[in-house]
């Protein structure tokens, strides 16, 4: 089973079906910070139409079973000094030694594999952000980064991390962009979340389509539709407004007032374009990046 990127067309597997998911959820008393039984966090997630959901207490692999969510197996490891890693894996002996790691270097070097997802959680938390740009660039072995977490909205810095994400991409760095909720407490349910296109709601499909980039994140814009043809990179949405075309440094290429858009890639200088779509209110979706070469996927 191919646990690669096509960062080309991440999208180019057409064939299964949506489904929505959380991978970043504390539970009582597992976290020390979290204010929710395990039995009732499942009971809010299942509720709540998801498909599939990590229980990722710090520092510990919390075992869980639900008859209505496919179960990924997830830890959030943290260093004594703040930076938090998620890690996530069909095989939860392949992540359970990471409490046992220093720091965030050696975590990605030992963790770093097609069996493991590894995410850079919250990157603009605190006025000190978790992961400065210049550490971002420094780390590497890791999947994707946090370009949304929901809980950060009530605490200190900033809930969205487009703007790291973009530095990286724009120097190079092939990395996907995930959302969570960082699920604490029940106000905290259905903030931030990821739609992967798995071929089935078993746990090695959904594992599979997240560590592809076959998935959106969304803090409540629903896709209907992602794909590529040819130069052609089509969005397609159910409650979208607008829809912006984001390439190299940030900039914003084109933008149409609409919940579809098709935009050919060829006709602007840049190595990358994702498409941001807003919705209602302040919510988003954002697509993984289309490059136009294969990039050196060595972060």
């Amino acid at each position: 089973m191919s646990m690669t990127v096509n960062w080309i067309n991440p999208y180019a597997d057409r064939t299964g079906n949506w489904m929505k998911g959380n991978l970043h959820t504390h539970t009582s008393p597992a976290s020390h910070c979290g204010k929710i039984s395990l039995e009732r966090t499942l009971s809010l997630y299942e509720d709540a139409g998801y498909g599939f959901l990590s229980i990722s207490d710090h520092m510990k692999l919390t075992q869980a079973e639900s008859e209505r969510l496919t179960m990924i197996p997830g830890i959030e490891w943290n260093s004594p000094v703040g930076e938090h890693i998620g890690l996530y894996s069909c095989n939860p002996e392949a992540i359970e030694t990471s409490i046992t790691i220093g720091k965030p270097g050696e975590v990605l070097a030992a963790f770093s594999s097609p069996d493991v997802l590894l995410i850079l959680n919250h990157p603009n938390w605190q006025l000190r952000p978790h992961y400065r740009r210049e550490e971002l660039m420094a780390l590497t072995g890791y999947d994707g980064i946090e370009v949304f977490n929901g809980v950060i909205k009530r605490l200190e810095g900033y809930e969205i991390a487009t703007d790291k994400w973009d530095y990286l991409l724009s120097n190079g760095r092939a990395v996907l962009g995930f959302g969570s909720d960082d699920f604490h407490a029940e106000g905290d349910l259905c903030l931030g979340w990821n739609v992967v296109r798995a071929e089935s709601a078993s746990p090695e499909d959904v594992f599979k389509a997240l560590k592809t980039g076959n998935f959106y994140a969304s803090s409540g814009v629903a896709l209907t539709d992602i794909y590529r043809e040819g130069d052609s990179i089509t969005v397609e949405s159910d409650n979208g407004q607008e829809i912006q075309a984001v390439g190299h440094g940030g900039k914003v290429l084109t933008t149409v007032r609409d919940n579809r858009m098709t935009v050919d890639i060829s006709r602007w200088d840049t190595d990358y374009i994702r498409l941001a779509v807003y919705g209602p209110g302040s919510s988003m979706a954002w697509t993984q990046p289309f490059f136009i070469d294969n990039p050196d996927a060595s972060s």
